[in-house]
């Protein structure tokens, strides 16, 4: 599937599935080469501040953390420039990529598409950490969605 997971997670499949026909949340990874469960309260907070419609929050592994957030596309890129000026300091390299789903389309196709997004981001910032944003809602920098329908997730 891609180099972080073999499979969907399980614990992330079935929020997928539970997922209504119109939500439309922006799906973030977040990953780093050692374990992540000690930042995850920052992180949290980083997200509590800017006050999301919603947040889903899955740890996929030692090293990935998932969420689901329910926002607008000013405020996820709040959050993910948020996170990683506040994690950058930790001398550990995290990756972040933030995907919106389109209420359209199939939430297992946009979580692979995340996915993908995140290993762009860890090939583009490999040296330092860094974050891709692709949210349909931010028409002014929106990348589209071509380059990911092409390719087989």
């Amino acid at each position: 599937m891609n180099k972080l997971f073999k499979e969907i997670p399980l614990s992330i499949q079935e929020y997928l599935e539970r997922m209504d026909d119109y939500d439309d949340p922006c799906f973030m990874l977040i990953h780093t080469e050692q374990n992540i469960a000690p930042f995850i309260n920052t992180i949290n907070s980083v997200i509590d501040v800017e006050k999301t419609y919603s947040k889903v929050s899955i740890q996929a592994s030692d090293n990935v953390s998932f969420y689901s957030l329910d926002c607008t596309h000013e405020v996820i890129e709040r959050i993910v420039k948020k996170i990683h000026e506040t994690l950058v300091g930790s001398n550990i390299n995290f990756y972040q990529s933030a995907f919106r789903h389109n209420c359209l389309g199939e939430p297992e196709e946009t979580f692979l598409w995340c996915c993908q997004l995140l290993g762009e981001a860890r090939d583009e910032f490999a040296d330092s950490g860094g974050y891709k944003v692709n949210d349909f809602q931010d028409r002014e920098k929106w990348p589209g969605i071509q380059k990911y329908m092409k390719q087989k997730t």
